[in-house]
């Protein structure tokens, strides 16, 4: 079985551009947040980790289906785009349920990350969901 190589090129398109909107969907998440997660998460800080983690996912997951139904590459980044606006929103709604929850995350509360990750990849998978 051969793949065509404009099938092969599709993909490698697709995938680069995904690829770099999680870069910058995870560079701006770190840039927004007022804690320096990998820092902490080099220094064993599990809730960052986890709650960092999650975010990604929660991204990953309305990517993949923002690829799945998007007609071409510009719908895809535009769909792409608004799931991280979406994601972000998620992280600012759940600081304002915790009160100083970031400073939980600081002082490694991993009960705290575990909710941020929760929340992130229920409303990625709610997102995802109504893009189909």
């Amino acid at each position: 079985m051969t793949i065509p190589l404009l099938q092969y090129l599709q993909y490698l398109k697709y995938f680069v551009v995904a690829l770099s909107m999680l870069i910058a969907f995870a560079l701006l998440y770190m840039r927004i947040t007022p804690i320096a997660e990998l820092k902490l998460i080099k220094q064993g800080n599990i809730a960052c980790a986890v709650s960092l983690s999650g975010s990604m996912i929660g991204f990953c997951i309305t990517l993949t289906s923002s690829m799945l139904q998007s007609v071409n590459l510009l719908s895809f980044i535009i769909w792409g785009i608004a799931a991280m606006i979406i994601q972000i929103l998620v992280y600012l709604i759940a600081t304002l349920l915790i009160p100083k929850a970031n400073q939980e995350l600081v002082n490694n509360n991993i009960a705290v990350g575990i909710l941020f990750f929760g929340l992130s990849v229920a409303i990625g998978i709610l997102n995802a969901a109504a893009l189909s």
